[in-house]
């Protein structure tokens, strides 16, 4: 059974829930990560969606479908 309840999460709660995972690959581009819920095999990407924003906005992490 996963820890993830939801399929997104936004700002503290993101970065919070990313170190429940493991690190797959880094696109610096696009300011995005790809993790991996190693007891589950789902897939969830770390991004920066309001880039225009000082910072890159707040992370929001998400199940990858």
């Amino acid at each position: 059974m996963s820890a993830f309840e939801e399929d997104e999460y936004v700002g503290a709660d993101a970065l919070s829930r990313r170190t429940k995972l493991t690190e797959i690959r880094v696109d610096p581009e696009k300011w995005e990560t790809l993790y991996q819920d190693m007891e589950t095999g789902d897939l969830w990407v770390l991004d920066y969606p309001n880039s225009h924003l000082h910072g890159g906005g707040s992370p929001r992490l998400r199940r990858k479908f």
